[in-house]
């Protein structure tokens, strides 16, 4: 198996590096928040319980939750937060490119009634992706928690690259805006169809794979959870450490984590240039922020 995950991930960092630059040319994201957004954080955490942020704690107990989205609202409204949609001093967003859809859903749910629903279809001019954006969190707190169930339906096969996490910064160059993925969450998958992840570097275009004696597949018709600690630094004094249902699968330390000039967010996504089947669906459910400790 250990031949097989090398050769896996060759193929893939080739691959990665065939679309890397297109992946960075993307559209760039809609207009930071204002500075309203710290006021509007502020009453959030006065009014929702939150502790205010502290050092990070090794996840050693729950920490303080800032945001939260359960999609019990029967939409995907809460992405926006503190606005319902993306108008005025709206902290997250919904991206759609290429072939894709995300829509609240009553398929299938963790908790409550709904879950949300992202769906794609492969290739399409290169890409496609269904992205749930979060930024207002990390451009007011240098290091947080971030948490999401995950419901795979079937097993899918990725041609070169399948992004359901990501981290990105955005920064301006010769005048023009320009938002990047620093980090990602990646699907594989093995020559008998079962998948598994591991991290991408897309700064520095490499990746780090876990370890084929202690490799954990990802599950197929259950929830589960994947939870991380992203410190934001553009000094080289970045951490990014990926928990899979508990198990800790990496702790990268002193890496750039955003551009030094630049600001952090986080998606949740259905994102690649091509799947085995070219219809692909996965849903998320109860997606939390938090801060001085794991979310509960």
């Amino acid at each position: 198996m250990r031949v097989v995950l090398e050769r896996l991930g060759r193929t893939v960092e080739k691959g990665r590096n065939q679309i890397h630059r297109a992946k960075w040319l993307r559209q760039t994201k809609k207009s930071m928040l204002v500075a309203t957004t710290a006021v509007g954080l502020f009453a959030f955490a006065i009014f929702g319980g939150c502790a205010g942020y502290t050092a990070k704690t090794n996840g050693g107990g729950p920490g303080s939750l800032l945001w939260s989205a359960d999609m019990e609202t029967g939409d995907l409204s809460q992405w926006f937060f503190p606005m319902t949609g993306p108008v005025g001093n709206f902290g997250g967003d919904i991206e759609n490119s290429g072939t894709a859809n995300a829509v609240a859903s009553t398929d299938f749910a963790r908790s409550g009634a709904y879950s949300a629903k992202l769906t794609i279809t492969t290739p399409d001019t290169p890409t496609s992706g269904a992205r749930l954006f979060r930024w207002a969190e990390a451009q007011t707190y240098p290091q947080l928690y971030y948490s999401v169930w995950y419901y795979f339906p079937q097993s899918y096969t990725p041609s070169l690259f399948w992004n359901v996490l990501q981290w990105k910064s955005k920064h301006v160059v010769s005048g023009t805006v320009v938002s990047d993925p620093f980090f990602s969450l990646e699907v594989g998958a093995l020559p008998n169809g079962e998948m598994y992840f591991y991290l991408g570097d897309d700064h520095l275009n490499t990746t780090f794979q876990q370890p084929a004696q202690s490799l954990m597949p990802v599950p197929v018709g259950r929830w589960f959870n994947v939870q991380a600690f992203y410190k934001c630094d553009g000094s080289g004094a970045g951490e990014v450490t990926i928990w899979q249902d508990g198990t800790q699968l990496w702790d990268i330390q002193n890496v750039d984590t955003r551009y030094a000039d630049g600001d952090c967010a986080w998606s949740v996504n259905n994102y690649s240039s091509g799947l085995t089947p070219a219809t692909s669906t996965i849903y998320i459910d109860d997606a939390a922020i938090c801060s001085g400790g794991r979310c509960r």
